[in-house]
């Protein structure tokens, strides 16, 4: 197999004309005249890089390395500066990459920690102090080769690299060999206490393993990148730059919070105006049991489509054990997936995918609402349960959500509001709820002749809840409308191990779960509460309306599970 080549296009080399509205320099205010682009050393960076690094361990082992059209341009925009002679700061002082597996992250992000450390003093400052991090010493250690390669080996084993022979290659350290100041060296975020010098360049790898924001892990993230501010070279302090690919918890994540940013930056550019944020995936909306648009993602994935690897073989490994629904997206198509790494359905990722499906709903039919009620900082959630003819049981939510409200709680009202409006019908069987937040609510809504079903969220009740549910889920008896918002709460929860099986909890992710938690109460109601008994006959003149549920479940007669 050849080297990968670039494009047949020529590649855009500047960012696009500075706009008035266009952050300005942070250290000067300067900024590019209207149509003018800022100035940048990508040019030197994209020379030096082709001329004097090899491509490492695979199949392009000791040729050139030769640089794709988005590499060449994320190169002009992490080398732009400002125009001020008297200030030159480097415009951006964090990046992070994202794009599929297969990219060529990690070999191209090794050439930039080589152009940073040996390279034209234009870009290479004096005393370059680089620590190559990641989750592990084994995922660290992955780029630090590749580097240690590109440099010659060690012992100078890589004779292919025009830089043989001028740098002492440790197991962990690399440094000049003639004695100029300057190391790249190799760190792991479980250490949790690296302080890391004071780094000109911090790189981060696969950063979708650290964790959540204030995780160990994530720790070695701010205190290492706070060391880079404490650096004071030509063009401003030290930098950081990150890659990864799409992760699993973008709400609860180091990444998902970097993620999530660099979205909002794209749109406006004033929020983060010195974060570059460079990522590649999928577009939304495509249905990937599609072929075509299973193509369609791994292209936009990944500008190494059919030059590093066959998109044919791609689209083809789509339902392959090996890579289950959420994991071929999240890997092929970069895209974040709702799943957690704990997730009660981690070993079955499609079974709640292949719970999706039409069917014909009816208030004739059996059906309860069951409600999970929180006060604030979380979620409420109301789910329909309906039991089919066929015996599927179909499931709709509607969620409502702390964090849309700016205090932060929940208006109770309006879910009691919604209950009471939509309890009824021949087939309405009661409320299902937990009287911890819900016992109020709960008393009205007898009062108001609305017939409710208590069912305590003990251990001992819970527990037979979510073991049917879950077995009702891998025989695909459950039926969804393929609802997200629903299949992240489904998805998020993790089990927890009890006496006589298991319940569910937020786990590590501590994202929402409140519908997955109605969904089994519901469940449970429908399988296990016995039909109510029709009342005794009445007199015609005393008979009750064919609609009239009243009498199923009297307020002295609550149903308590």
């Amino acid at each position: 197999m050849a080297a990968p080549t670039t494009s047949p296009k020529k590649p855009t080399t500047r960012t696009p004309a500075a706009r008035r509205t266009d952050p300005a320099c942070q250290a000067c205010g300067w900024r590019p005249a209207t149509g003018k682009l800022w100035p940048s050393q990508g040019r030197t960076a994209v020379r030096w890089i082709q001329d004097n690094l090899i491509h490492g361990e695979g199949d392009w082992y000791g040729q050139k390395f030769t640089l794709r059209r988005d590499q060449k341009l994320f190169l002009y925009r992490w080398y732009e500066h400002c125009g001020n002679r008297k200030c030159g700061q480097w415009r951006y002082d964090e990046a992070l990459r994202g794009a599929a597996t297969g990219d060529g992250k990690t070999a191209f992000v090794a050439a930039i920690v080589c152009l940073e450390f040996a390279g034209p003093p234009s870009i290479a400052p004096p005393s370059p102090n680089i620590p190559i991090a990641a989750a592990s010493f084994k995922q660290a250690n992955l780029l630090f080769s590749v580097v240690a390669t590109m440099l010659g080996g060690r012992d100078n084993m890589a004779k292919e690299s025009p830089l043989c022979g001028m740098f002492e290659v440790y197991d962990t350290l690399i440094t000049f060999r003639e004695g100029k100041p300057g190391q790249i060296h190799r760190v792991a975020a479980v250490a949790g206490t690296n302080e890391g010098g004071l780094p000109s360049l911090f790189v981060c790898d696969e950063l979708h393993e650290w964790g959540d924001v204030e995780s160990t892990r994530a720790r070695v993230a701010t205190v290492i990148g706070k060391s880079t501010k404490k650096r004071r070279m030509p063009r401003g302090s030290g930098r950081i730059l990150s890659l990864s690919t799409a992760g699993f918890d973008v709400d609860h994540s180091l990444l998902g919070a970097m993620y999530k940013l660099g979205k909002k930056a794209l749109k406006k550019p004033s929020i983060s105006p010195r974060f570059l944020f460079d990522w590649q995936e999928a577009p939304a909306g495509l249905d990937y049991k599609l072929a075509k648009h299973r193509e369609i993602a791994v292209r936009a994935a990944s500008q190494a489509a059919d030059l590093q690897w066959s998109v044919a073989d791609r689209v083809a490994q789509w339902g392959q054990p090996k890579y289950p629904a959420h994991e071929w997206i999240r890997y092929f198509a970069n895209r974040w997936v709702p799943m957690t790494e704990d997730s009660w359905l981690k070993d079955h990722p499609s079974a709640w995918a292949s719970c999706e499906g039409p069917w014909s709903s009816s208030d004739s039919n059996p059906w309860v609402l069951s409600v999970d009620m929180a006060l604030k900082h979380d979620s409420v959630a109301v789910a329909r349960v309906e039991l089919l003819p066929d015996g599927r049981i179909a499931v709709t939510t509607i969620i409502w959500t702390a964090e849309k409200s700016k205090d932060q709680r929940i208006n109770h009202a309006v879910v009691w509001d919604y209950i009471r409006e939509h309890a009824r019908g021949p087939g309405f069987r009661g409320v299902v709820y937990d009287p911890r937040f819900f016992e109020v609510p709960a008393r009205l809504l007898e009062d108001a002749g609305v017939p409710v079903i208590q069912f305590d969220q003990t251990p001992v009740r819970m527990s037979p809840a979510c073991g049917l549910t879950f077995d009702l889920i891998l025989a695909a008896t459950i039926v969804h409308n393929g609802d997200e918002e629903l299949a992240a709460h489904v998805l998020s929860a993790t089990k927890r191990l009890q006496e006589r099986g298991f319940t569910l909890s937020k786990g590590r992710s501590k994202r929402h779960i409140d519908a997955c938690i109605a969904m089994c109460m519901g469940v449970w109601v429908l399988h296990e509460v016995p039909e109510p008994e029709a009342p005794p006959a009445a007199a015609a003149n005393n008979a009750p309306a064919e609609n009239d549920t009243s009498d199923l479940f009297r307020p002295t007669e609550r149903l308590s599970l």
